[in-house]
């Protein structure tokens, strides 16, 4: 969505349309995990999980969140980097 050039986005909407992504990016985050860290280490479906896939969802879910904070800040030091670090 953009303004045609003549008109200003208010900052309330600019701010509600960050949000918005946020939460969108976050959505996907979590549906990506799920569908990594479940085919990697549940086995046949049960009526509990055995001790040793609950170890393995809570260390996969632990890893893939460990690697996509340090994406995010190797991509956010690179463009401050890029920007001048303003």
């Amino acid at each position: 969505m953009s303004a045609a050039p003549d008109q200003k986005v208010s900052p309330q909407l600019q701010q509600f349309i960050m949000e918005e992504q946020a939460k969108a990016q976050l959505q996907q985050t979590v549906a990506r995990l799920t569908d990594e860290c479940w085919d990697k280490c549940m086995g046949t479906p049960g009526s509990s999980l055995s001790s040793r896939e609950t170890a393995c969802l809570d260390n996969c879910a632990r890893r893939f969140l460990d690697t996509t904070q340090f994406v995010v800040k190797y991509f956010q030091s690179k463009a401050q980097a890029h920007s001048g670090g303003f």
